[in-house]
């Protein structure tokens, strides 16, 4: 560690304090502008809402037919060499995938054996958090590590939270050469996960200095460029990196002479599957169509949560005017999350129930049957059930 380190003994780097707090009290013009404000966006959200669930229903839908072509074609091969039969084809490759000339970071000269390098630049900033309404609303401003670039320009109180650009950004840096023995992976292998911390050796300061020309200094196995004598001022810089390492991986997708692409199913999806480990073709498409499955109840659910917010927009003045009567308040804001709760089950479900009609009719009727069944037969037994209840009743 350098001498003149201004990180040293500073614990104030990793968790930086010092917050500020504004009150901004609301009027009520304010307020109730605001109120109106949101029935707009309320009338945005909730078509956005459906549009998104129908969507949603359709992407699964795709997705899962895509892979289930995709499953009936898939060829695996060998990887001593690439043979040109195969180019356009759906492939599946698995074995020990190596790079000869690994990953590197030209700005600031870091080099390491592996797959895939990961740098991550963050700036200390001034962030902005409102909270309260009314006369209580108040904003709060703190210095966070974040490593996007935060617009003090558009703060409520921007005085003396300037946030400056961000000197550089973050960026991932790809083995291109990347093979299983003679077989080129190519940009597939972008497509892996499972990186880790990688902490720099300090005999990389140097070349970090020289490339960027700044007074880079390193801690705990990162850069950092302080912007003030002990490091904590908004603008200082820290730079870390994560590193997928050279190992056994797994992977199917259209052969090309460069290596893996994304294969294209007759619906038009695109799909290319990779895993870190051996994996066989039926290992890597159930996980696929587990993924899809998981990703689709997540889309529904974020669907539904914009419908809700969205219906719950749309009574916002009557919520304001309410919030000035005591006791009033609390039912009106609990009856209008009534109503926004049952519009949302009534609605959301409708929607996906077109979309299935639209990209599942067969399932749709067979579901509907079903449900028709079940009710013409509670119906049926509870009619059976009162007749007997009438003949055992006395005259």
């Amino acid at each position: 560690m350098s001498d003149n380190d201004p990180f040293r003994g500073e614990d104030t780097v990793s968790s930086p304090s010092g917050e500020d707090v504004h009150a901004a009290p609301q009027g009520f013009l304010e307020r109730l502008s605001n109120s109106f404000g949101a029935i707009l966006m309320g009338l945005l959200l909730v078509p956005l809402a459906c549009w998104g669930l129908f969507w949603n229903e359709g992407r699964a839908v795709k997705t899962a037919r895509a892979l289930e072509e995709g499953q009936g074609l898939v060829q695996s091969i060998g990887t001593q060499r690439r043979d040109p039969a195969f180019d356009g084809k759906l492939v599946h490759v698995t074995g020990e995938v190596r790079s000869a000339g690994g990953v590197q970071d030209d700005l600031f000269g870091i080099r390491s054996r592996g797959l895939k390098l990961s740098r991550k630049v963050e700036m200390l900033q001034w962030v902005e958090k409102e909270s309260g309404s009314g006369q209580d609303r108040k904003f709060t401003y703190s210095q966070e590590w974040s490593d996007r670039p935060v617009d003090s320009s558009r703060f409520r109180v921007p005085q003396g939270h300037q946030n400056p650009p961000m000197r550089w950004s973050s960026e991932s840096f790809f083995a291109r050469d990347a093979k299983i023995e003679a077989y080129p992976i190519g940009n597939a292998i972008q497509r892996l996960s499972g990186a880790s911390d990688f902490r720099l050796d300090p005999t990389v300061v140097e070349t970090a200095r020289r490339r960027t020309g700044s007074a880079l200094v390193m801690r705990d196995g990162m850069l950092f460029l302080a912007n003030n004598q002990n490091g904590t001022q908004v603008g200082s810089l820290r730079v870390s990196y994560q590193l997928l390492p050279e190992g056994t991986a797994s992977f199917v997708g259209r052969q090309t002479a460069d290596g893996i692409e994304p294969y294209r199913a007759r619906n038009g999806r695109d799909f290319l599957l990779a895993a870190k480990g051996t994996r066989t073709t039926d290992e890597m498409f159930e996980t696929a169509q587990q993924d899809n499955v998981t990703l689709t109840w997540i889309l529904r659910a974020v669907g539904l949560l914009v419908m809700f917010i969205g219906f719950s927009s749309l009574f916002a003045p009557v919520t304001l005017l309410s919030s000035y009567v005591p006791l009033l308040g609390s039912l009106v804001s609990g009856a209008v999350g009534l109503v926004a709760a049952a519009a949302t089950a009534i609605l959301g479900p409708a929607v996906i129930a077109v979309a299935w009609f639209a990209y599942r009719p067969l399932v749709s009727i067979i579901v509907l049957a079903i449900g028709f069944g079940l009710a013409f037969g509670f119906r049926m037994l509870r009619q059976r059930r009162q007749a007997v209840a009438a003949q055992g009743a006395p005259a």
